[in-house]
């Protein structure tokens, strides 16, 4: 067995043979003749520095390469979050960039799809096959029959694809993550706080549970009481290195105690102070419960909930939305307006204890407030009967007693009471509402229930809050302004959107200003201006789901069923830029028929997938990320913000946001400048060459050269100080209008009744302005429970008995969504999927530890293994999705693309849907389950792997290709 590829098992084989023989034998040889020529060489190790890219986030490392050749990963010290520590998946790495799977030329489909047989082409024809085919979509069937895709976890592209989709004119965008990942809570966030925290523990730095900065040093200061709810969110799965890291520091060295609510005993419930083992699928239940408690308990901040919230403003019962002073008196002069007519501050309408009537309710700070608003109240206004947000939210939380939510929610009622005093009584506080919610039917009032919680107990920019605003650019000198959708670039490029913050007046002049330029270009800018919201209408699904302008995706059901039926019509061509759709997206084999309809699809990756082998036409090779410059959105770490910078390159794999811009010049090309939408589209996320997009990052980084940011190897990030990283309260100082920040909402105040959903239904507002996209039903305004559609509960209307069992599933520190099932260390560790299932429930079924099990929906089968555990509730279960590239191994007799066998998205359900945001129910649906045998071709045993292991150590570090 040679160096380069003997195996780490067989390497502890003949470790053991050998000191097997210097029992028996006492003392042998153990030193061999070799060249002296060698002996007297030495190997130049040389150090590195980038940031690992095995996840959404960005830790620090340190990669050593000998010869050029990669031999060791480790955390970099200097890293204010990770500490020098790394996780699985970045240590895994060195076996994925010179694993056999990755690809190092273009490849070409040359049998059939699905028998996995290519040939290698040179990127000249690739780019000109890519071009030809996009071009022949759109000049055959318009800009509509071409579509990109995106998102899916380990990608690197985002909303980046929207250059190419309107550079043709396309308009769908599919998103592994986005409605399934982070959007709905992003839209909440943003709309509600006026910024985007996503509210999750995985991203530390938002909340990392201190008082004052010095505590970075992990020394605690005050013996105040610190408390966090983690809320479905694993960041010792998700992000080990980074948010689980910083949640061992909190809890070790500042005596911070946390709440978990999640099915499963995760590694963060096994040293929670409270576990609240929750029914998946009924969260909306327990946080009404939550907010029930705390309001009839009197545990809410009265100042900060009258003050800083939308909860004392008064309702129109006709509209649903807030009365403004000027409804309800004409000539009602509003203090807080900008009399340069630039800044909106609008006047509400409230309640007021002090007079006993209803009066003007303006935005001041609260000392120099006239009123004494009343939260909850019931009044009469212009001859109606109107109630305040916060009856609203509070009659619709009051049946959700302690008692009621125990019974739905599958809980004892004084844990419940338990875990709500232990955080309300908190000094400092913050819940971390995970991605649990992103894959159930709850997805936009489950956000809704988070945020009503903290804004109740004034856990908003707060020490510890998740809802924080992190530095100086926030601290903002005037009335704070966003423009909503920040991967939605090209609503502005076209000149639609409303900045909320902003008049009308200001509104319309920007937009105007968009016009104008592209008329100066000579296009006719609102010609530009009305397709761009022609085409946004015509996204698949966006008309009923209007919460996917958020991120500019489209509504994955709608789409899947276009393809398969040509109705309203079919997108034809698909630019993947990410890895493996059947197994982060289901129904798999629903979207397997969708994607068979296909003319031609491209696909950009590092390593081929089961998507690959079964769908794609023409595989274009990335790079992996020890071969990867950028310095993209998602390398922050804490205060600071870190360039990725290339260790090494084989072959000719591109830069991800290379390779875009190739295609894309191609196809403009054919179909010729004059006859595309928007011919320069394509570049502004993508670059014509890797120089090029280095000294792009450069400029970013304030730096003169990429070349300069290398040579200071220390500094490989640009940094903000922390004393203006880390502002809390930064509503209340004052700005240029002599009033206090306030928030960069409409209300310029904490919105938890959400107006943005009901205007977003209605109109598409604040995307589609100043047009209105046609009214759909309204979207719940505030945290509302319904049970899920499949139902484990008997007598429900979902209830089905040949369906007894829910089914959830969760993270993994193995892998991030669907990456790594080639790294063959990892799979040692983690061979195959495991079905969580309490004992009394395997018995049921006469299932033992470790038997295989097989899991069937009401679409689809899947397999795992089973593992028993007392760690989860009697009826439920939780598995991991998974996919198995040895099924298209070569060693195998036949292959398969290695999906149906443990593919859990098979199973899962897009027909119900989120309303707004089109999330599918990856979660909380309703499965039978039966003992089975393994399936074929799936690999258990650690020598199965060998074909995995790294053979590529051995190639030479090659030059860019662009």
């Amino acid at each position: 067995m040679t160096k380069g590829t003997i195996s780490r098992r067989g390497f502890m084989k003949a470790a053991a043979a050998t000191g097997a023989a210097l029992t028996a034998a006492g003392s042998i040889p153990l030193l061999e003749t070799t060249d002296q020529a060698f002996a007297a060489g030495s190997v130049e190790r040389v150090m590195h520095k980038t940031a690992c890219h095995g996840c959404t986030n960005c830790c620090p490392v340190r990669v050593y390469t000998e010869d050029g050749r990669v031999v060791k990963i480790e955390g970099d010290p200097d890293g204010p979050l990770n500490k020098g520590g790394v996780c699985l998946k970045c240590l895994s790495q060195i076996q994925t960039v010179y694993s056999p799977r990755h690809v190092l030329h273009p490849m070409k489909r040359v049998g059939e799809r699905g028998e996995n047989r290519w040939e290698a082409i040179s990127w000249e024809e690739a780019v000109d096959l890519a071009g030809e085919q996009i071009a022949t979509a759109v000049k055959k069937y318009g800009p509509y029959a071409y579509w990109s895709a995106r998102g899916g976890g380990g990608a690197y592209i985002e909303w980046e694809t929207s250059g190419l989709d309107y550079t043709f004119g396309g308009c769908n965008s599919l998103a592994s993550g986005a409605c399934q990942c982070a959007m709905p809570r992003d839209f909440v966030s943003t709309t509600s706080v006026g910024f985007n925290c996503c509210v999750d523990m995985d991203n530390v730095d938002r909340w990392v549970g201190i008082t004052d900065n010095a505590e970075l040093d992990g020394t605690r200061r005050d013996d105040t009481e610190r408390v966090f709810v983690l809320w479905g969110s694993q960041p010792h799965s998700s992000k080990a290195a980074h948010g689980g890291h910083g949640l061992t520091d909190a809890r070790s060295n500042l005596g911070v105690k946390t709440i978990v609510v999640d099915p499963y005993m995760t590694a963060e419930a096994t040293k929670a102070d409270v576990w609240l083992p929750v029914r998946p699928g009924s969260d909306c239940a327990l946080m009404l419960s939550w907010i029930h408690h705390i309001i009839e308990n009197d545990l809410y901040d009265e100042q900060f909930v009258k003050h800083w919230t939308n909860l004392p403003f008064l309702i129109n019962p006709d509209t649903r939305l807030a009365y403004r002073a000027e409804e309800v008196w004409p000539d009602y002069v509003n203090p807080a307006a900008d009399p340069a007519g630039v800044y909106d501050t609008p006047a509400y309408v409230c309640f007021d204890a002090k007079t006993n009537s209803v009066q003007p309710f303006p935005f001041t700070a609260p000392e120099n407030c006239a009123v004494d608003p009343v939260i909850f109240a019931t009044a009469t206004v212009n001859g109606k009967e109107a109630k305040t947000a916060g009856q609203i939210y509070k009659e619709e939380a009051e049946p959700w007693t302690l008692e009621a939510a125990g019974e739905t929610c599958w809980l004892d009622p004084e844990r419940i009471r338990e875990a709500i005093e232990l955080y309300a009584n908190a000094d400092f506080g913050g819940l971390s509402n995970g991605v649990f919610s992103d894959h159930q039917e709850n997805s936009s009032t489950a956000p809704l229930g988070a945020l009503a919680i903290d804004a109740l107990l004034g856990h908003v920019e707060s020490p510890c809050s998740a809802f924080q605003n992190h530095g100086a650019a926030s601290r903002t000198a005037d009335r704070p302004t966003q423009r909503l959708g920040v991967f939605s670039s090209t609503f502005e490029r076209y000149g639609l959107g409303w900045t909320t913050g902003l008049t009308k007046a200001e509104n319309d002049r920007l937009l105007d200003a968009i016009v104008a330029d592209w008329d100066a270009k000579g296009r006719d800018g609102k010609e530009m201006q009305r397709y761009f919201f022609q085409s946004r209408c015509d996204t698949m699904g966006a008309n009923e789901h209007k919460g996917i302008h958020q991120w500019q995706t489209c509504a994955p059901k709608e789409l899947r069923q276009a393809i398969t039926t040509g109705e309203p019509y079919r997108p034809r061509v698909m630019y993947e830029m990410s890895g493996n759709k059947y197994a982060v997206m289901g129904p798999s084999l629903e979207w397997k028929k969708a994607y068979d309809e296909q003319d031609f699809v491209i696909q950009q990756y590092p390593n081929m997938t089961s998507f690959t082998v079964q769908t794609v036409d023409l595989f274009l090779p990335t790079t992996e990320w020890l071969e990867y410059d950028s310095y993209e959105a998602p390398g922050t770490h804490f205060n600071r913000h870190y360039a990725r910078c290339q260790v090494t390159h084989l072959g000719e794999t591109v830069n991800p946001f290379v390779s875009p811009y190739q295609v894309a010049a191609s196809a403009v090309e054919k179909l010729g400048a004059e006859n595309v939408f928007d011919p320069d589209a394509y570049k502004v996320p993508f670059f014509e060459s890797l120089e090029a997009a280095r000294a792009a990052w450069a400029e970013q980084m304030g730096k003169g050269s990429w070349q300069e940011m290398l040579d200071d190897i220390d500094h490989r990030f640009t940094e903000e100080p922390i004393d203006d990283y880390m502002a809390y309260y930064q509503y209340k100082e004052p700005v240029s209008d002599g009033l206090p920040r306030g928030f960069a909402t409409m209300s310029r105040k904490v919105d938890v009744y959400s107006e943005a959903m009901l205007r977003l239904a209605r109109t598409g507002f604040p995307y589609m302005y100043p047009f209105d996209q046609p009214a759909c039903d309204d979207y719940d305004p505030i945290c509302t429970f319904k049970e899920p559609t499949e139902s484990p509960v008997e007598g429900q209307p979902g209830y089905d008995p040949e369906y007894p069992l829910v089914i959830t599933t969760g993270r993994l520190p193995h892998f991030h969504h669907g990456t790594m099932r080639h790294a063959p260390f990892i799979r040692e560790v983690m061979p195959a999927p495991e079905l969580k299932i309490n004992p009394e429930t395997a018995a049921e079924y006469g299932i033992e530890h470790l038997d295989w099990v097989k899991i069937t929906s009401r679409r689809g089968s899947s397999n795992a293994r089973a593992y028993l555990t007392q760690g989860i509730a009697p009826g439920v279960l939780i598995t991991e999705r998974f996919w198995n590239p040895e099924c298209f191994d070569e060693t195998q007799e036949t292959i398969t693309p290695g999906i149906e066998e443990c593919g859990y998205n098979i199973m899962s359900a897009d027909e119900l849907q989120n309303p707004c945001f089109a999330t599918n129910s990856y979660r909380a649906f309703t499965v039978k389950i039966e003992k089975t045998e393994r399936p074929e071709r799936i690999w258990i045993e650690s020598e199965q792997f060998q074909p995995f292991m790294p053979t590529l150590s051995g190639e030479p570090v090659t030059e860019e290709v662009f």
